[in-house]
């Protein structure tokens, strides 16, 4: 897939946009699981702002690409450093986002550190996420911080953490890194596949 960035847009709330048929893409998670470095690492260029201070983002980012469906980069929640006041508008906005944007919103990638043991903050969005019938992909960051066998480790504990939780069915899931390369073809071909799907969806309606 060719990848090329053909506008970007800032927004605080989702009512400053005009909804329409292209499809979305949200990239979503705590502060500091490496959110922005994964967008830049996909698109190929730095369009995401990256920091060492978590809690950066705050809008709500919208990148087109290919003049033909929209990157969306949610404000990553849970740092604490922030206002319990901001912490709230930051959780109202992605709220609203997800809720409200409808079925062009095809997917969430919903970002968890695979080097952290699961959170109860991650499983009650993911569970939030389930209950408002959101597609989402649980996609794991930063993966080059572990050796391959600590990697499928992991992932073994944090699976059957959410069976013990109550989770029937696991998450579709991809493994990524940003510094190591990896995951960027997985998640794109996702995305070509999904908006192949999208796009004919749209032509039986017509």
């Amino acid at each position: 897939m060719n990848f090329k960035i053909t506008n970007i847009n800032s927004k605080s709330s989702i009512t400053d946009f005009d909804k329409n048929k292209t499809p979305e893409y949200a990239f979503v998670g705590r502060s500091n699981v490496g959110k922005s470095s994964l967008i830049n690492f996909i698109a190929g260029q730095k369009i995401a702002y990256t920091s060492s201070k978590p809690g950066k983002t705050q809008l709500i980012n919208y990148f087109e690409v290919n003049s033909r469906w929209n990157l969306v980069d949610l404000p990553g929640y849970g740092y604490a450093k922030l206002s319990k006041k901001k912490r709230e508008e930051i959780s109202l906005r992605n709220n609203n986002y997800l809720k409200k944007i409808g079925d062009q919103l095809v997917c969430v990638f919903y970002l968890v550190d695979i080097r952290i043991s699961p959170q109860k903050i991650d499983l009650d969005r993911m569970t939030w996420l389930v209950q408002n019938e959101i597609y989402f992909i649980r996609t794991f960051t930063k993966c080059d911080k572990l050796s391959n066998s600590s990697i499928n480790l992991m992932l073994k504990k944090y699976d059957a953490n959410m069976r013990e939780s109550g989770w029937i069915n696991i998450p579709e899931t991809i493994v990524t890194s940003a510094k190591k390369k990896k995951g960027r073809n997985t998640i794109i071909n996702r995305i070509k596949c999904l908006n192949q799907d999208y796009f004919e969806y749209l032509k039986r309606l017509t």
